[in-house]
């Protein structure tokens, strides 16, 4: 019998653990993006097809996680920009209607 855990690639899909956590709540806070995917969202109403997951921590206490779900374009564009940054702390904040990294 094949056991799973010796064939199966885990390295391309890393596990995004952590208490979820409402974007809202952590505008203006500081974090610690750890790491991101971006997959096919859904909800098929949604502006955006895709939903970006990022899983994160508070700089004062990394060894605990969260995550935040978001349809944003523009945290999108971002991560994918400077992915090869990552982990960074960065301050989330919402300009009109959309959120940007800063």
């Amino acid at each position: 019998m094949n056991k799973f855990s010796e064939f199966a690639d885990t390295a391309s899909a890393p596990v995004m653990d952590g208490r979820k956590i409402a974007l809202d709540d952590i505008l203006n806070k500081e974090i610690v993006v750890l790491r991101y995917k971006v997959k096919k969202s859904k909800f098929t109403d949604a502006k955006n097809p895709e939903c970006l997951t990022v899983q994160f921590a508070y700089p004062e206490k990394e060894a605990e996680h969260f995550v935040f779900f978001s349809g944003s374009s523009v945290l999108m564009e971002q991560l994918e920009k400077y992915k090869d940054k990552i982990p960074f702390t960065a301050t989330i904040k919402k300009i009109g209607k959309y959120f940007t990294f800063s």
